[in-house]
């Protein structure tokens, strides 16, 4: 992975829309081809496809064939346009795009972040995508919000959002019960409230921590929901002022510290959360209550199936139990190069990989391989509003009471979430890195305080996003 100061460097050498030189060297992949050279079978019922009569070859960069989701629609697309063929290189990383493009290298198709989709845009890596909407007559309406703000900069759209995660407070319910809480009536717009629980539900065996009560995961990025539900903010509108040490801001950073003190502090966290393993600590009874992505109630389903249990949003502060849900939104999109050899090859691939039909059939094949192995089928959530409901309607067997609840919950959480703050601005990734690095983590560990690491933060920021103005 880059460092923060390889991105400096990037950063300060590119010019508006341009690139960094250098050399490229692309892996090998996998590949589809038509006309069932390769056996793939046929994948059922789709939509009619938009003609493609010529043969065409096309190649992606990070998008691996890794599970019945990615593959089944991917066996789809090749089913629906068997004379385009795709070989997939799952292996992608920011410097391999960047001496690709400046070596006119790139693929025909990126799967990228969509929280540095800025970067590229601005870098001129990637292309719009609006043309192609509208020829086709996709629409954007059908998918949430915070991936579409999130693939586009400038007003324009840079990539189609794919999968997405979303953010929510995971309880042990009884765990609760034991100090006399009903977790499922919790106010988490009460967040005083969650650090003195947090504080009642640790566990030792004399100085060794059992339990750790609860893990607000601001070291692993939530002060974007923290910070935002607290009523603060990032950046200005347009993303050209930053506002790290916004006094909201502050006040949420130093709400976590204090929740973290309660327990211990951060030193003892640290410690407790080095014995966990494969994200399994709150399936395992580790940790009572939790922030957490989506995924994890896949996790919770296969190690601690019957765990008690619930998951919940975070609410706006002092909102009270009915008031706003708060949570971000992340995943990737897919985007075709400014250099690519066949982008009308390409659109076809991102559409028909994106269309309803296609994400249902993803969907089956998903749900038929959790079968096969003896789990639950727990839907995948994607980008488009319509393909998750339905996951929902017409695939998901009920589980347990508040497995159901938390796989309705989700989807309604994604329509409600905001995108990363720092995905409005090319410097993305210097921006994440200086949060957590010269904020977050030296104000948890008491090496400054939170207004002063979020001011050091801050101006450190606020050069960087003036380098792309």
């Amino acid at each position: 992975m880059m460092t923060r100061e390889m991105r400096r460097a990037l950063a300060q050498r590119a010019t508006r829309r341009g690139v960094v030189r250098g050399t490229a060297a692309a892996g090998a992949g996998l590949a589809l081809a038509g006309s069932g050279r390769h056996g793939f079978r046929s994948v059922g019922a789709q939509s009619t496809p938009v003609a493609f009569e010529r043969d065409a070859s096309i190649v992606s960069w990070g998008f691996g064939l890794t599970n019945p989701l990615a593959t089944a629609r991917a066996e789809a697309f090749q089913a629906a346009y068997p004379s385009i063929a795709v070989e997939f290189v799952p292996e992608l990383d920011d410097q391999k795009i960047l001496t690709a493009a400046a070596s006119d290298t790139l693929p025909d198709l990126l799967w990228i972040d969509r929280v540095d989709m800025a970067s590229w845009a601005e870098r001129g890596v990637v292309s719009p995508l609006d043309d192609y909407v509208q020829a086709s007559g996709l629409d954007l309406a059908d998918y949430y919000e915070s991936g579409i703000a999130e693939s586009s900069y400038q007003g324009q759209l840079y990539g189609l959002p794919g999968g997405m995660d979303v953010r929510a407070l995971y309880v042990n319910l009884d765990a609760l019960n034991e100090i006399g809480v009903d977790g499922l009536t919790l106010d988490t717009s009460d967040w005083d409230l969650l650090s003195e629980l947090g504080e009642q539900l640790v566990q030792r065996d004399g100085d060794r921590i059992v339990r750790w009560g609860f893990d607000t995961k601001l070291q692993a990025g939530f002060l974007w929901l923290w910070g935002l539900g607290n009523g603060g903010t990032f950046f200005n509108e347009d993303g050209t002022e930053v506002t790290y040490n916004d006094p909201k801001v502050v006040e949420a950073l130093q709400w976590g510290i204090d929740a973290y003190e309660r327990q211990g502090g951060y030193q003892d966290y640290e410690a407790v959360a080095s014995t966990w393993q494969g994200d399994e600590q709150f399936a395992r009874g580790q940790v009572a209550m939790t922030m957490y992505e989506s995924w994890m109630l896949g996790i919770v389903a296969s190690v601690s199936p019957d765990l008690n249990f619930a998951v919940l949003p975070i609410r706006q502060r002092g909102s009270g139990s009915d008031g706003p849900m708060i949570s971000f939104a992340a995943g990737r999109a897919w985007s075709i190069p400014q250099d690519a050899k066949d982008p009308e090859a390409a659109w076809q691939f991102i559409s028909h990989m994106h269309s309803l039909d296609t994400w249902m059939i993803g969907a089956e094949a998903r749900k038929e391989a959790a079968q096969a192995e003896g789990g639950n089928y727990i839907p995948a959530l994607t980008a488009h509003k319509e393909a998750d409901q339905r996951q929902i309607d017409e695939l998901y067997d009920p589980i347990s009471e508040n497995v159901d609840a938390a796989v309705r919950l989700f989807p309604e959480l994604l329509a409600a979430s905001f995108n990363r703050p720092v995905s409005v601005s090319p410097a993305s990734a210097q921006l994440e890195d200086l949060m957590t690095e010269v904020a977050i983590l030296p104000a948890l560990r008491g090496e400054t305080t939170p207004e002063d690491a979020l001011t050091q933060a801050n101006d450190e920021a606020q050069d960087a996003v003036e380098e792309f103005l």
